[in-house]
């Protein structure tokens, strides 16, 4: 073999060697750099909404374990347990060597998800809050199980979705609504959240959207002063015994405009929630 055809087939052997080893590099939630060197195949979900997205791209074989309330879809249910929202096995994470572990950022387990990280194990922390993070980490996790065309298909079909529903019920006359995370003491979401985000989508103003948190505690004082159009509230407290039923004074109860949502599908952040804002905005639109 002559010499220049060598050097080509050398050049070539060794691009082809490059491609092969090409890192996969993303910033998670923190804006931390992650770099792996092939596609993970040894997965640890910390956190529930990780856990059904890998099912949604087709990347669920690679899940060796996961924590409690990761229950969707159901063939999730089966999968083991190494923790909850309070604390970790890092004994049982550590056992099972993972390439790959999806965390919360924040909350208790996070000096458990430290230690992990102080151990040499690979963590990207995912909190998707909005519904361009939402596609975001579909691509993100996509990317590193090499499982792109699958996740650009879902992360595409949530975009056009919640575009649509925008495109048909934002312009329509805007409704006031308080949203009821809970109700003793009451909570709902500022318009930071992916709710509110939502609900401008449904053509709907978040009554609390100003507060600087994102999960505020409200009175029942502020929520009568405000005496919204709707009241979005839990499927299981929107009926006839409903404790809004006590306040007749409210236009929302005086008008039996108590819209009831399943918090199983409209608080996680992941591509259900689609399913979950086509619903709120049909029955939002049955009250204007």
């Amino acid at each position: 073999m002559k010499k220049p055809q060598l050097a080509l087939l050398i050049g070539l052997s060794a691009l082809l060697i490059m491609a092969r080893v090409q890192a996969i590099e993303v910033n998670d939630d923190e804006q931390r750099p992650l770099q792996l060197l092939a596609p993970a195949e040894r997965i640890v979900s910390l956190v529930p909404h990780a856990t059904e997205m890998l099912y949604e791209i087709e990347a669920e074989h690679r899940i060796l374990a996961t924590v409690a309330y990761a229950d969707y879809p159901d063939a999730a249910k089966e999968l083991p347990r190494v923790g909850d929202y309070n604390a970790l096995n890092t004994e049982a994470i550590l056992t099972l060597q993972p390439d790959l572990i999806i965390a919360y950022p924040g909350g208790p387990t996070r000096p458990d998800v430290d230690r992990l990280i102080d151990l040499g194990m690979t963590v990207f922390f995912s909190d998707p809050q909005s519904l361009e993070e939402i596609a975001q980490t579909l691509r993100q996790l996509g990317a590193l199980t090499s499982q792109e065309t699958q996740a650009e298909q879902r992360a595409t079909t949530f975009e056009q979705g919640m575009l649509a529903l925008g495109e048909n019920y934002s312009n329509r006359t805007e409704l006031s609504v308080f949203y009821e995370v809970w109700h003793d003491p009451f909570y709902t979401l500022n318009g930071d959240s992916f709710i509110s985000h939502i609900l401008t989508l449904c053509g709907a103003r978040n009554v609390f959207a100003g507060l600087p948190m994102t999960a505020p505690q409200v009175s029942l004082e502020a929520i009568l002063a405000q005496n919204p159009d709707v009241i979005v509230t839990n499927t299981q407290r929107a009926g006839s015994d409903s404790h809004w039923q006590q306040r007749p004074q409210m236009k929302a109860v005086r008008n039996q405009a108590l819209v009831g949502v399943d918090p199983d599908v409209m608080h996680r952040p992941t591509p259900i929630l689609l399913a979950g804002a086509r619903q709120l905005c049909a029955e939002l639109d049955e009250h204007r």
